[in-house]
């Protein structure tokens, strides 16, 4: 039976874990619920690989992210004028920490999946990052297309 995805330079499937491994240095995305809304800004112009930050709890379990797109909604919320869901604008108005605007649900990966399928997932779902779980459901990476791309 013939192994699917993309091969490793040793002719073995590329797991999430062989690309994280050429970027063990770089600090991921990482805020905690209770970070207030103007301190966001400053964290993702911090990281800048990445245009999202994941929310997490104190062991660094995901709870959800918030994408750049959504804080700019929020910042700017009263520019979108009348292209906004009254309902929206109420809930963007009421925020006031990470926990508040963040999206729960978030695609995530974990170290041993293979390359191939990951990159599937995040295309069909139209993501372009995805944070990296290891087997206790911590964040202990992330991932772009970026990544995926060179890793090619």
């Amino acid at each position: 039976m013939r192994s699917r995805g993309r091969k490793s330079g040793r002719g073995e499937v590329m797991r999430v874990r062989d690309v994280v491994a050429r970027h063990k240095n770089r600090e991921v995305p990482l805020v905690g619920r209770d970070t207030p809304i103007d301190e966001l800004a400053k964290a993702i112009e911090w990281h800048r690989h990445s245009r999202q930050l994941y929310i997490v709890d104190e062991q660094d379990h995901l709870l959800g992210n918030v994408t750049l797109g959504r804080l700019v909604m929020y910042v700017f919320a009263s520019s979108h004028g009348s292209s906004m869901n009254p309902r929206h604008v109420m809930g963007l108005i009421t925020c006031k920490t990470a926990g508040d605007l963040m999206t729960e649900g978030t695609l995530s990966v974990e170290m041993d999946e293979a390359v191939e399928e990951v990159l599937e997932r995040m295309v069909s779902g139209n993501v372009d990052e995805v944070p990296v779980l290891d087997e206790s459901g911590r964040v202990v990476a992330d991932l772009t297309m970026i990544d995926l791309l060179m890793a090619g």
